[in-house]
C-alpha cells in the first residue's frame, strides 16, 4: 500500500538537482528524521517501478538517478495523484478533516489543514467546530493544542465508527462500492479517500484477497452487508499497520467466547495477518467476530437472541395491525424477513455498530409516513423493547412493512348494474374483471334489483345507466358494449379510490399513533 507521504518525498527529491539531506526533509514535511528513513526503502522500490534509483551519498544525502524524461512522467504521474483539493464542501473539508486527524501520526497542524485543502485556518478552525460537535456521539473529543496543533482522544473502537461514517460519507465510497461489484474494476492508481493514502489499487487487491479467501460466512453475505464487512475490516488493517490495535474488556471478551463465527474470524485474520505482515491480537480476532455477528445473515445469530428478535417483530406486526386495520398474523414472509433483520441489527446495536442503508432517501421519498410509523411503533413499544434504531436501521425495517402491506391491498368491492340481459352483462363483467384488476366483482344487478340490495358491502357501483341511488358509494357509468376509451377513462377513477382504500393513513398524524 502507498503513502502520500512516499509520494512527497519523492516530489521534493525530484524536484531538486542536487542531493538533499534528510533533515531537511523532516523539516519540509514535520515528521521525524527516524519516519523519513523508514520511508527511504520504500522510496527505492517506487522508483524502481518507475526506472530510476535512489542514490544515497555519506555527508551529502540522497539524490534521485536516472533519465530526464523518466522524472518528467514521474513527476507529473505524482502530480496528477497529489491534485488539489479545491472547491470542497464544508460537509467534504469535514470529512477529510476528520479522517486526517484521526490518522496523524502526530498532532495535526492547522496550517497543514488549510495548506492541503486550500482555505484559510479561519476555515479551518469552522470546520473544525462542526467536527467537534458530532464527536462526543462517538464519546471522543477535539484537542487543541497550544502549538496549533489538534488531535481527536478516545478509545480505539470508537475511532473506527467515526472512521466508518466518515469514509461512508466521503465521495470515495462509491467507488469501494464499485471495486467491489466490479473484480475487473479499471484501476487507476488514484487515491480512493482523499485523506488516506490507499490507492485503488490497494483497496481492489484487498477486496479480491478477502472475497477470494473462501471465507464461508463472507462468501453467503447480501451485497450492502459484504460492503459493509469490507470497508470494516479494511479500516481494522489500516488502524493495525499503523500501530492502533483496539482494546476490548475482560467482560467483553468473556461474552464474546459463546458467540458463535470465531473459527470464521480466526479464518480471515490469519489470512490478512499473512498478507500484510501484521499481528491479529485476540483482542482484534474478538472485534473481527462482532462485525460477523452484526451482519445480515441470520445463520451467525445465536439461538436466544434469534427468538429476542422474533419476539419484537410479532410485537410490531401486532402494533402495526392496530394501525392499518390489516391482519399482518398470517404473513409469514413478513415474520420471517423482520426476524432476519432485526437479529443482527440488535447485535449492531449492543455493540454501537452502524450500516448504511443506501436506499434511505429514496424510503423518505416514497414511504415517509410508512417510514415515521415505523419510528413510532418502536417508542411506543419502548417499556417492553427498550431499542433505539438509527434511521439507516429503520429504513430496512420500512421495506419490509411496506412489502406487507402492498400484499394486504385490496381490491374495491364491486357491483354491476347492466340493462342489456344476462349475455351483454357477463360480457361486460368478463371485459371489466380482464382490464381493471383493482375491482372485484360481486354482485350483477339489474335496473330492477338494485334498488332492493343490500349496498353495505359494496365499495364501487359500475352501471349501464343512470342510478337515482340514495349511497354515498361512487357509481361510474359506462357503455353496455364498453369501448377502449370507457376503459381508460374508469382506470383513471378507480385507480384514486383503489389507493385512497389501500393507503389508509397517507394523511394521517403520526402523532395521534397511539403510544
Amino acid at each position: 500500500m502507498q503513502n502520500k507521504r512516499i509520494l512527497e518525498i519523492i516530489r521534493i527529491l525530484l524536484q531538486q538537482s542536487d542531493y538533499i539531506t534528510i533533515q531537511t526533509i523532516t523539516e519540509t514535511l514535520l515528521v521525524s528524521n527516524k519516519t523519513i528513513r523508514n520511508d527511504l526503502a520504500t522510496v527505492a522500490d517506487y522508483l524502481q517501478e518507475n526506472q530510476l534509483s535512489l542514490e544515497k551519498k555519506t555527508g551529502a544525502g540522497i539524490r534521485i538517478n536516472g533519465g530526464e524524461e523518466a522524472k518528467l512522467i514521474l513527476l507529473k504521474k505524482i502530480s496528477q495523484k497529489n491534485r488539489q483539493l479545491v472547491n470542497y464542501s464544508p460537509k467534504a473539508r469535514k470529512i477529510y478533516i476528520g479522517l486526517r486527524v484521526i490518522n496523524c501520526e502526530e498532532n495535526c497542524r492547522i496550517y497543514e489543514l488549510a495548506s492541503e485543502l486550500y482555505v484559510s485556518r479561519a476555515t479551518i478552525h469552522k470546520d473544525l467546530s462542526c467536527l467537534a460537535e458530532m464527536l462526543p456521539d462517538y464519546h471522543l473529543q477535539l484537542i487543541r493544542k497550544n502549538n496549533n496543533g489538534i488531535c481527536i482522544e478516545g478509545k480505539e473502537r470508537h475511532f473506527r465508527d467515526l472512521m466508518f461514517d466518515l469514509m461512508l460519507e466521503d465521495n470515495g465510497y462509491h467507488s469501494f462500492v464499485r471495486i467491489v461489484q466490479e473484480t475487473d474494476y479499471p484501476c487507476r492508481d488514484d487515491f480512493i479517500f482523499d485523506a488516506l493514502d490507499y490507492t485503488d489499487f490497494d483497496i481492489h487487491h484487498f477486496v479480491q484477497r478477502i472475497i477470494r479467501s473462501g471465507n464461508n460466512y463472507i462468501n453467503c453475505l447480501p451485497f450492502n452487508s459484504l460492503v459493509s464487512a469490507l470497508l470494516r475490516i479494511f479500516i481494522g488493517v489500516i488502524r493495525i499497520l499503523d500501530g492502533h490495535p483496539v482494546k476490548l474488556s475482560a467482560s467483553f471478551m468473556e461474552d464474546l467466547q459463546s458467540q458463535p463465527l470465531y473459527p470464521e474470524s480466526q479464518q480471515l485474520a490469519a489470512i490478512l495477518e499473512n498478507e500484510y505482515h501484521i499481528t491479529f491480537s485476540e483482542e482484534e480476532t474478538r472485534y473481527l467476530q462482532i462485525h460477523f455477528l452484526s451482519l445480515q445473515n441470520r445463520n451467525g445469530i445465536p439461538k436466544t437472541e434469534q427468538n429476542e428478535a422474533r419476539q419484537l417483530a410479532t410485537a410490531l406486526m401486532q402494533y402495526w395491525e392496530n394501525i392499518f386495520h390489516r391482519s399482518f398474523s398470517e404473513d409469514l414472509d413478513l415474520l420471517e424477513s423482520l426476524t432476519s433483520h432485526l437479529g443482527p441489527a440488535l447485535t449492531r446495536l449492543r455493540h454501537g455498530i452502524s450500516i448504511k442503508n443506501p436506499l434511505l432517501s429514496e424510503i423518505h421519498a416514497y414511504y415517509q409516513n410508512t417510514f415515521q410509523i415505523v419510528k413510532q411503533s418502536f417508542l411506543a413499544l419502548s417499556a417492553q423493547y427498550p431499542y433505539r434504531l438509527n434511521d439507516d436501521e429503520l429504513g430496512y425495517i420500512t421495506i419490509h412493512l411496506a412489502a406487507a402491506l402492498e400484499r394486504t391491498k385490496q381490491p374495491l368491492r364491486t357491483i354491476l348494474v347492466c340493462h342489456g340481459g344476462s349475455g351483454a352483462s357477463n360480457l361486460l363483467m368478463r371485459k371489466l374483471t380482464a382490464q381493471l384488476p383493482e375491482i372485484q366483482i360481486f354482485s350483477q344487478e339489474t335496473f330492477a334489483t338494485v334498488s332492493q340490495c343490500n349496498l353495505d358491502e359494496a365499495e364501487l357501483i359500475i352501471s349501464t345507466m343512470e342510478l337515482n341511488l340514495q349511497t354515498d358509494i361512487p357509481i361510474l357509468q359506462v357503455n353496455t358494449l364498453i369501448h377502449d376509451y370507457d376503459i381508460l377513462r374508469l382506470k383513471e377513477i378507480i385507480r384514486k379510490y383503489y389507493k385512497a382504500k389501500n393507503t389508509p393513513l397517507a394523511h394521517t398524524n403520526v402523532e395521534e399513533l397511539p403510544q
